[in-house]
């Protein structure tokens, strides 16, 4: 097999949307009130898993992306931690503490490491005027990096790549209606998720010590300690090719382990040699929906001659969730109509839960419950309670018309998994927008016209109830705990009128919720006008907040009204510095950018990270690494990136503890793609 990749297609996803095919499995669910706990099996024997898949039918509703692959573009920022090491730092923003996320760059206080333009790089970063890049990790056809882990001396860097197969799948289709003859390609492989680990001690010539890899998509991943875990998911390619070969519509080409079990590799087994999962590793829910596999793997970064465990599940999965212990995934399932009517159809969102203990993942139990959840901070654990907020779209057939009505729940599980406290019908006609569950609270933002924020009591499980509501223009697109009583939110301000809601320009806002049952906006800011936008409105890594020095920062692209034009414009991308306080609100202090004096706004010179390494801020943009100092932010440093395509190269074989792998190209720092370095100061 040949292996492609295509890592600049991170930036245009989204217009993939059109070229989909798409394909759904009907079958009858259970309201979710009645279902009870879904406990996966193991498959038995290839024949059953044929069978199982067989009785699927392909329908409508599940979307897979055909000749490309997913190669999320993640972001990173940071909030402020001091590290064990002589020079403080931030890390990353992560949603619970201690359970490391991925990031597209990390640092240890000296060095930073930084996904940028399709290479791993590493940078002396400190002192900042005399920044220097030390190695360049330069990736052939097979890998493209997603995002990035650091533990001590070893660099984790996670990524995607297309595995090709014979032939260029192409078949023209020639419908006899006279209609103009069109082209669908079937996808001629498939993405695989991919780990690898390289030994950072000499920082000037990285070396890989263990690559994992495994079919499908990449979707999250972990590290808690020394360990790794990581989350992919994959469709048979079987069904894949069901619009597109007639051979597999006839039944003259049959499901064999090659095409309908995930595929997986690790250099610590067999010489890294890829082979189908073993059967002993697949399981099962029953009344699974989605004939996609989830597949879970995890490693130790203390013990990389140990086998990876590595498992799948079919039943499909799209969220994540994980605390120090376990790892929970959620599954939409739009399939189904309620048990008492069919004529009204509602969603559920199946819930799976994993253990998660050095390194082994093993599946625990499932739940459901109504309604579907926006994002990871939709869910929670706490005190061996799990708890969820969803929104429910219920969809009423009366007669040739239908309606939808719309509202929001809350629901805590029991470390079974099934429902022990429920608040129901929470803001009818509006939708979730932000979540944040922090300790006996949680607090939710919904929007129609105003921005209604819940506090709720989660004090006793089986019993939640809404303490008090605050209701303002606008909305928080992410909830940030400033202290016990004090929430930041980050969203967009709105406008009523005569035609409807209009989104504004980017808001800030302080709520103090020392007084439960009355919430207070004490703080506001708008930034720009309609259009203004920060990556923080869907990445919580994009926010730099250092509650000590009461700074916070994020990229930003603000846009302004001009005299005589219809819509406002951009007229600045950098980044933002705000002081914080209770006294005074957001106070803002600098604003620093990587566009040129008459500069036409280039994406690749637009700030994505913002962190600090002692008194230095850093700002990262595709082409620059720039450093200011948090005093009065004067430029301290410069490091410039030209934009370049990494030279393709083969691969090389090497013998890492007794076992052949493939490795990337030689550490190099090509002298043609020398990045050209700035002194400041001297």
């Amino acid at each position: 097999m040949k292996t492609i990749n295509h890592p600049k297609w991170a930036k245009v996803l989204g217009l993939m949307s059109a070229s989909l095919i798409v394909l759904v499995v009907h079958t009858d669910v259970l309201a979710a009130e009645q279902q009870g706990p879904l406990k996966p099996k193991r498959v038995t024997s290839f024949k059953q898993l044929k069978q199982m898949l067989s009785a699927k039918t392909v329908h409508a509703h599940h979307a897979l992306a055909l000749r490309t692959m997913t190669a999320a573009d993640t972001g990173g920022v940071f909030t402020a931690a001091e590290a064990s090491g002589a020079i403080g730092h931030s890390e990353t923003n992560v949603q619970v503490e201690g359970v490391d996320e991925g990031d597209v760059v990390k640092t240890d206080g000296q060095y930073l490491y930084r996904i940028q333009n399709g290479q791993v790089r590493i940078v002396r970063a400190y002192p900042a005027d005399n920044m220097a890049l030390v190695a360049s990790l330069q990736f052939d056809t097979t890998f493209s990096p997603v995002e990035l882990y650091l533990h001590g001396d070893q660099l984790i860097v996670v990524g995607t790549g297309w595995q090709e197969e014979s032939g260029n799948g192409a078949v023209p289709a020639t419908p006899g209606n006279g209609l103009a003859k069109i082209a669908i390609w079937a996808p001629s492989g498939e993405s695989r998720t991919i780990a690898r680990v390289y030994d950072i001690t000499d920082r000037a010539n990285p070396s890989m010590q263990r690559e994992i890899a495994f079919s499908g998509d990449y979707l999250s991943s972990r590290r808690i300690g020394d360990s790794v875990y990581l989350i992919g998911r994959k469709y048979p390619r079987y069904f894949l090719n069901y619009f597109v070969d007639a051979d597999i519509r006839s039944g003259q080409l049959k499901m064999t382990r090659d095409n309908i079990l995930p595929h997986i590799s690790d250099s610590a087994v067999a010489s890294g040699e890829e082979h189908p999962l073993p059967l002993t590793d697949l399981y099962y829910f029953p009344n699974f929906v989605e004939p996609d596999y989830v597949v879970v793997a995890g490693f130790r970064l203390n013990a990389l001659a140990e086998e990876a465990d590595i498992k799948a599940y079919l039943g499909g999965g799209e969220i994540t969730y994980a605390s120090s212990k376990n790892l929970y995934l959620s599954a939409a399932d739009y399939s189904g109509d309620t048990a008492t009517d069919p004529s009204v159809t509602a969603p559920v969102t199946h819930l799976y839960k994993f253990a998660l203990n050095n390194g082994g993942i093993n599946f625990r139990m499932g739940g459901e419950v109504p309604g579907t959840v926006l994002n990871s901070f939709s869910m929670d654990e706490h005190n061996n309670y799990f708890r969820i907020a969803t929104t429910v779209d219920q969809w009423m057939q009366t007669g040739d018309t239908g309606s939808v009505q719309t509202w929001n729940n809350l629901y805590t599980l029991d470390a079974d998994m099934k429902i022990a406290g429920r608040l129901e019908h929470l803001a009818e006609g509006e939708r979730i927008y932000s979540a944040r569950f922090i300790g006996e609270r949680s607090y939710l933002v919904t929007f129609r016209q105003t921005d209604p924020l819940f506090v709720i009591d989660l004090s006793t499980p089986e019993a939640p109830k809404v303490l008090g509501e605050l209701k303002i223009p606008g909305f928080s697109n992410y909830l940030h705990p400033y202290d016990e009583n004090h929430i930041l939110g980050f969203g967009q301000d709105t406008e009523e009128t005569d035609t409807g809601v209009v989104t504004k320009g980017m808001k800030l806002a302080l709520f103090d919720v020392s007084d439960v049952e009355k919430p207070v906006q004490m703080h506001s800011l708008t930034i720009g006008e309609q259009g203004t936008y920060s990556p923080l409105m869907y990445d919580h890594k994009a926010l730099l907040f250092d509650k000590t020095r009461g700074l916070l920062g994020f990229p930003i692209s603000e846009t302004a009204q001009k005299p005589g034009e219809d819509w406002p414009t951009e007229v600045f991308q950098g980044a933002h510095l705000y002081t914080i306080s209770l006294a005074d609100g957001f106070q803002k202090q600098a604003a620093i950018s990587h566009q040129g004096d008459g500069e036409l706004y280039d994406w690749n010179h637009y700030i994505q990270r913002l962190l600090t390494i002692g008194d230095q801020l850093y700002t990262l943009s595709e082409t620059r690494l720039q450093a200011n100092d948090l005093a009065e932010f004067k430029l301290t440093g410069v490091l410039d990136f030209p934009v370049a395509v990494a030279p393709d190269c083969p691969l090389a074989e090497e013998t890492v503890s007794g076992a052949a792998i493939a490795v990337d190209c030689p550490v190099l720092i090509d002298p043609i793609n020398q990045p050209t370095v700035n002194n400041i100061g001297e």
